[in-house]
């Protein structure tokens, strides 16, 4: 059989037994000297009429993503980007989505309608491509 020690100190005691650190000395401050270079004045560019669109499709409850078409040839091509799933043009705003199967699809085409309408010009043509099912 092993020896079981009758009393086995606690964390308290053993830290009184231990010598205090000596912080008499201060510790010294060490300074870095930072060099702020400005690169370019960089201003960030208002959001497009496309950005805002697909911003307004996005926050509608039962859209799952904007659709790019079969050949991704759905989109707004901007300055080094382009918006998937919004076409702006003279005849209006179109709208290409890929909506959930948990809300009725013509319910979110309608909501997809009203949310585009506030920001884009009329007449807003919304196309359900796809139906993103859970299984």
């Amino acid at each position: 059989m092993t020896d079981v020690p009758e009393h086995v100190p606690t964390p308290l005691e053993v830290a009184q037994e231990v010598a205090p650190l000596d912080l008499a000395e201060p510790v010294p401050e060490v300074v870095v000297p930072v060099e702020v270079v400005v690169i370019a004045d960089v201003v960030p560019e208002p959001p497009t009429t496309a950005e805002v669109v697909a911003a307004a499709v996005l926050a509608v409850p039962g859209v799952v993503r904007l659709h790019g078409g079969r050949f991704g040839e759905l989109g707004t091509y901007l300055p080094g980007r382009r918006v998937t799933g919004v076409r702006i043009d003279d005849e209006g705003t179109e709208v290409h989505v890929v909506v959930s199967d948990l809300v009725p699809v013509p319910q979110t085409a309608a909501r997809v309608q009203r949310a585009v309408s506030a920001v884009a010009p009329m007449p807003v043509r919304v196309h359900v491509e796809d139906i993103d099912t859970i299984v």
